[in-house]
């Protein structure tokens, strides 16, 4: 059977994650229901990232084997008319039968969004964490600095967690302030589970005052501490780019 990547994106307010989840609505089950719609009720994509309950994508990438050969530009078309309004297939590329969406990554580009305004903007509401205080984006930016490197991450390590090995390459770590709206950009070889939203939570809590910066350095060092015990929610994250040593051939 021919095998296809897609590039994906979805609102993840309304989803309990990119994974098939019983009597749950998911990303991969509303994918599932539109091929088979398509008459491809074999259809299974496979997501390069299990993005969690709430979080937001728009460069996630799926591969799938379908029974028809089809032109990616009729197979956008054909899943634009069966996927709900919060999903959508961006392109698709044809790729080799061997080719896996998980297994051929090289990393992964997240961003976390924070309103940091005098006073709350409903439409940041869905995408941005509103913290109960404001900060100085020049604090966010240094605290960021220190992150990036090659890190056992077990202090960080959060229920679920199921990596025996949590060793993982974090190459950049960014603030940038665009308005009253506060963006961080976290770029690595591959992330533990609920590691962005522990690292910006982390950088949150310094940046105001709740734990020590010590505390922050100690906990990327591998101890425990109360900033390591820092968890920004789901709804600021968005999964932006997943990375391969080839780019897939999008049309």
């Amino acid at each position: 059977m021919p095998r296809y990547a897609l590039l994906m994106a979805y609102d993840g307010s309304d989803f309990s994650g990119w994974w098939r989840q019983k009597e749950r609505r998911s990303v991969a089950g509303v994918c599932d229901a539109a091929f088979r719609r398509m008459g491809e009720n074999h259809a299974a994509p496979i997501g390069a990232s299990r993005t969690d309950a709430g979080v937001h994508a728009t460069g996630q990438v799926a591969h799938v084997e379908l029974e028809r050969a089809w032109e990616p530009a009729s197979l956008i078309k054909a899943l634009a008319g069966h996927l709900p309004p919060d999903c959508a297939c961006r392109s698709v590329a044809i790729v080799e039968d061997t080719w896996h969406a998980v297994h051929n990554t090289t990393g992964k580009t997240y961003t976390y969004a924070i309103d940091n305004g005098p006073v709350a903007d409903p439409f940041m509401a869905r995408y941005a964490w509103r913290p109960p205080f404001r900060m100085e984006f020049s604090s966010l930016a240094t605290l960021a600095a220190c992150i990036p490197g090659k890190r056992e991450w077990s202090a960080f390590s959060r229920r679920g967690e199921y990596r025996i090995d949590t060793v993982r390459t974090i190459d950049r770590v960014a603030w940038l302030a665009d308005g009253n709206r506060l963006v961080c950009t976290v770029s690595g070889d591959g992330f533990t589970y609920r590691l962005v939203r522990s690292l910006v939570g982390a950088m949150v809590a310094c940046a105001h005052g709740t734990c020590s910066r010590s505390a922050l350095e100690q906990a990327l060092a591998g101890t425990r501490t109360p900033a390591s015990a820092q968890q920004a929610p789901a709804h600021g994250l968005c999964l932006k780019h997943v990375h391969y040593a080839t780019e897939p051939e999008w049309k």
